[in-house]
């Protein structure tokens, strides 16, 4: 019998890689928190019009990449199109507005970390089953939201080791209207260079030319190089705010450059797109972060006109990249070994184990029995920062001896969990 293999582009992950993962969520989450953002959980399945709706029937993630099917649930659901969520903005969007927390004069900061899914083909960076932290932030018109916004995704890279090794690229493309005016010229522009264009872009230049821009065929970049700029198209509002948001970034000293070929090819955003791409470990795949301003979202999906802004970020590369620099996360190793002497030590150990868990404390105790130097040994691979050795004598007289293993250093204290307790908090980093 042949045996079972996971779905082609869908990875399972394993302690010795998850390290790096929850290392990258728990700063994430530290740093979302100290900018004031909330955590907020969708659900990886939604109708296919929330994205039909909200990222734009003319895109590829609409229109070849999600994974769509027919719900034939209950009598509610039969017969819809549903969807595995490729992105989360959306989503983040039919959450608030069905909770009621997008009313008039509603600020709502919200992060999220999740898995997203994409029928594309599989390659460094990029899966069908890929995992994002974002935030989003309703609410706030104010150039200094997206500057908030840029300086959170700055600061997670900084905590990473990444930034040295990233570049923030930002544009505007203005406000609906002028998006609109910008795309009709874009249309202009690429029909007459039609014959040269891949097949791809021609089908783009039909459907969304601002995808265009994404070509990696060698023609259509060179002719999206010639191509009109969106911040030639600009408002003076929208150009206010824009040199407002760049203003912003200068006084912090968080270094950028202005792209103005950069554009989001997702239809909802306005204004304000940034992307920060990498330098290592990516390959083609060079975006690590990316996001925008959409103030129209909220209205395309039923509620009232809100600004918003927001960023999301591919865990997946930022592994590469942090592997790439040698940005290593630290391991959770043991902080005690409990290795016994003999029977009654064993049972000693066991118990000690049970009650230090209890209060956070990571411990590794042999449980199969085995002979004080295999126990030894094991405790020395763990890389436990302490061991103690505990046999019949020290439970009769109620102490132990710990020791630093780093260093060889040995202390006494009290057999209990106090004490040893105590002992391990004391040498924490």
């Amino acid at each position: 019998m042949e045996p079972l293999r996971a779905v082609k582009g869908m990875d399972d992950l394993f302690e010795t890689e998850l390290v790096w993962w929850r290392h990258i969520e728990d700063l994430a989450q530290e740093t979302f928190q100290a900018y004031g953002f909330g955590e907020i959980r969708t659900p990886i399945l939604e109708e296919t019009a929330l994205f039909v709706r909200s990222v734009g029937e003319g895109t590829d993630i609409v229109g070849k990449e999600m994974f769509a099917f027919e719900d034939k649930g209950g009598r509610d659901s039969a017969g819809k199109s549903v969807c595995l969520r490729p992105e989360n903005t959306a989503g983040v969007v039919r959450a608030l507005l069905e909770a009621g927390k997008l009313a008039a004069d509603s600020f709502q900061q919200v992060f999220y970390t999740g898995p997203m899914f994409r029928r594309e083909q599989p390659q460094a960076g990029r899966r069908r089953q890929f995992h994002q932290i974002g935030c989003e932030a309703f609410g706030f018109a104010e150039p200094s939201m997206d500057i908030t916004v840029i300086a959170l995704v700055h600061t997670l890279l900084a905590r990473l080791g990444l930034a040295p090794t990233t570049k923030l690229l930002i544009n505007s493309l203005g406000d609906p209207a002028e998006r609109a005016a910008y795309t009709a010229a874009l249309i202009e522009y690429f029909g007459q260079q039609q014959d040269r264009l891949s097949d791809d872009s021609k089908r783009r230049l039909q459907q969304n030319p601002l995808r265009i821009f994404d070509s990696k065929a060698k023609d259509d970049q060179l002719i999206a190089f010639a191509a009109p700029k969106p911040i030639d198209f600009l408002s003076d509002a929208a150009r206010g705010h824009f040199d407002d948001v760049t203003a912003g970034l200068s006084r912090l000293g968080i270094p950028f450059t202005i792209d103005p070929m950069l554009v989001r090819g997702l239809d909802y955003y306005t204004r304000t797109v940034f992307e920060f791409v990498g330098e290592a470990g990516l390959g083609a795949q060079s975006t690590v972060c990316a996001g925008g301003r959409y103030d129209g979202l909220v209205q395309a999906l039923g509620g009232r006109s809100t600004p918003a802004v927001g960023f999301a970020g591919g865990i997946e590369r930022l592994v590469l990249m942090m592997k790439a620099v040698g940005s290593a996360p630290v391991a959770d190793a043991p902080e005690l070994a409990l290795v016994s002497a003999d029977d009654a030590g064993r049972l000693e150990c066991e118990r000690l184990a049970y009650q230090l868990r209890g209060s956070g404390i990571r411990v590794v105790v042999d449980v199969r029995g085995r002979p004080e130097r295999a126990q030894r040994k094991s405790a020395d691979k763990s890389g436990a920062r302490l061991s103690a050795l505990i046999g019949s004598s020290d439970i009769a007289a109620r102490t132990v001896k710990v020791k630093t293993m780093a260093t060889g250093d040995v202390c006494e204290v009290a057999l209990d969990v106090s004490a040893l307790r105590a002992n391990v908090v004391a040498g924490r980093p």
